[in-house]
């Protein structure tokens, strides 16, 4: 009985360690990125590129691929895309933000990339461009 509640108890430990490491490093930062996107990026900038008037072709283009130069995750992307919403972004191309942002990061593809080849970091990239279309 003792052994079943340390190891509940160092569970617990562990994951209390990684909310707060992941809080800190991810989600901070995050918010940061969203507040500067709120205070930086004029409202006709991003109705110029995600509005509901720009071409359709080229705002899920933009929105597609633009999470590549972020090291987002899932949960800290959210905070981004609430961000460009807010700013005036349609629901579509936020949304292709919101779920290419993740997939199409650097560190996502050079981990696949060299995890699995680069003939698969490769397709990882085209496939989440290409899908959010």
């Amino acid at each position: 009985m003792n052994f079943i509640l340390e190891f509940l108890k160092g569970g617990w430990a562990a994951l209390l360690d990684y909310l707060s490491a992941h809080v800190l490093t991810c989600l901070v930062p995050a918010f940061f990125i969203a507040g500067a996107i709120a205070v930086f990026l004029s409202q006709k900038a991003i109705l110029k590129y995600f509005g509901p008037r720009s071409p359709k072709i080229v705002s899920y283009s933009i929105a597609s691929v633009s999470g590549v130069i972020l090291a987002v995750c899932s949960c800290t992307v959210l905070p981004l895309f609430g961000g460009i919403y807010k700013r005036g972004a349609g629901i579509g191309p936020a949304t292709a933000f919101l779920y290419s942002g993740p997939a199409i990061n650097v560190l996502a593809i050079v981990y696949s990339a060299r995890l699995l080849g680069w003939e698969l970091g490769l397709a990882r990239v085209v496939g989440a461009a290409y899908i959010q279309r």
